[in-house]
């Protein structure tokens, strides 16, 4: 941008040296002249300050902002891109496993139901961490239709009252569905001596 502003300086500077290089042969020229010379000088002022303008204003170059249709952006940023909606009921949206051991793996399956008029489709199933990991239908569940999603705690290296979280982004409205599992995780006995 500062190349841009240089070279209009420098093309305003030329037209005005060379407007003053010329000889008036009359006071009709020597008005043109000067007349020349002041357009000249407020068109670089001009495409200056507009050059000015645009290398401050953000994305002035880079055109209009579109911003997406709020009705289709999910949580994450992203744009809904799986068509119709429809509707989704578990059975339950929590789980409570009670008191496990440190390093045994708890599994549970969610069970639910396309309760809408529309194709299912899951798109992504994510835990809250590294040791809670969801399994899902890849295939669109038909209206109607019953599925699950199965979801594995790894207690390793955990103690105490432990809660995770399964967010689900399927073509429902809303777009994500949070699932939660929780329970104790006891220190092996071995371990505590």
């Amino acid at each position: 941008m500062r190349n841009i502003i240089k070279g209009l300086t420098i093309v305003g500077l030329m037209s005005l040296m060379s407007c003053k290089n010329e000889k008036p042969t009359s006071n009709s020229v020597d008005v043109a002249s000067t007349s020349t010379t002041n357009t000249a000088a407020a068109s670089v002022g001009s495409a200056a300050a507009s050059a000015t303008e645009a290398a401050t204003a953000p994305n002035a170059l880079a055109g209009p902002r579109v911003t997406p249709d709020p009705n289709k952006v999910t949580p994450d940023g992203g744009v809904e891109k799986t068509g119709k909606t429809t509707t989704i009921k578990f059975e339950e949206s929590t789980y409570d496993w009670g008191k496990m051991k440190e390093g045994d793996k708890m599994t549970h399956i969610f069970k639910f139901k396309n309760t809408g008029e529309n194709d299912l489709i899951i798109s992504d199933a994510r835990g809250s961490c590294g040791c809670t990991v969801p399994e899902w239908p890849k295939e669109p569940i038909k209206a109607g239709k019953n599925g699950e999603i199965k979801v594995v705690f790894d207690s390793a290296h955990k103690n105490g009252p432990q809660s995770k979280t399964v967010t689900i982004t399927a073509n429902t409205d809303p777009a994500s569905i949070v699932l939660m599992i929780k329970g104790i995780v006891e220190v092996k006995e071995e371990a505590a001596k």
